[in-house]
């Protein structure tokens, strides 16, 4: 089921990146093919982060690189060339890899399912290498002129580095905001005697029954 799940999301996000244009048009093409390209080498570059580290690629390593491809190719799908897509994809495999597996443990953030690395770290990631891999023969269809770092316009760069800083400014507050109000009516986390029994003590009812018959 996770399998059949990455699949429909990497097939969706075609859709998504592709379908952004709203058309059969040159850009439209280009933002598929980069997203397959990021994807794929995501996938890649974790499952040997897999095999470096721990010793053995995993199922949900892939499964999550698929997303963190995804993800961290979006805000470049229509900007950059198919190297550029590589590197972003590379970058989406081992640099939320390292969030996941290394910063988060220290950091002990309570994030079960990985949605800050996946999500957070990718995007950010993906947004910041716009400003330095934006390729002016691809830009060309969507905003003739538009180039990044690598191209001699490190002010691109600069302007993806301001965005992203409003961006995760507005969201921490609101979180917090959001957060400190629904706290006020319902506790943010069940108690550890709760969170050990699991779901029977939380919703009354077992979603996996592993006891012996």
């Amino acid at each position: 089921m996770v399998v059949i799940g990455a699949g429909l999301i990497w097939l969706g996000w075609n859709g998504f990146n592709g379908g952004d244009p709203y058309g059969s048009t040159i850009d439209a093409g280009i933002a598929v093919l980069n997203t397959e390209l990021a994807a794929a080498a995501s996938v890649v570059a974790w499952i040997l982060m897999d095999m470096s580290f721990i010793k053995k690629p995993t199922l949900v390593g892939a499964t999550t690189a698929c997303v963190t491809g995804l993800v961290a190719i979006t805000p470049a799908a229509g900007y950059v060339s198919g190297y550029g897509a590589l590197v972003i994809g590379i970058a989406a495999g081992t640099i939320p890899w390292m969030t996941l597996n290394k910063l988060s443990p220290k950091l002990k953030v309570d994030d079960a399912l990985g949605v800050f690395p996946a999500h957070g770290v990718a995007g950010l990631v993906g947004g910041l290498l716009t400003g330095i891999l934006a390729d002016p023969t691809v830009t060309q269809y969507v905003d003739p002129g538009l180039k990044g770092w690598l191209y001699g316009n490190f002010n691109q760069f600069l302007i993806q580095v301001e965005a992203a800083a409003i961006v995760i400014a507005y969201v921490f507050v609101v979180s917090f905001v959001l957060l400190k109000l629904i706290g006020l009516f319902i506790p943010l986390q069940e108690s550890p005697e709760k969170l050990k029994v699991g779901d029977e003590a939380i919703h009354g009812e077992v979603v996996y029954d592993f006891a012996e018959v």
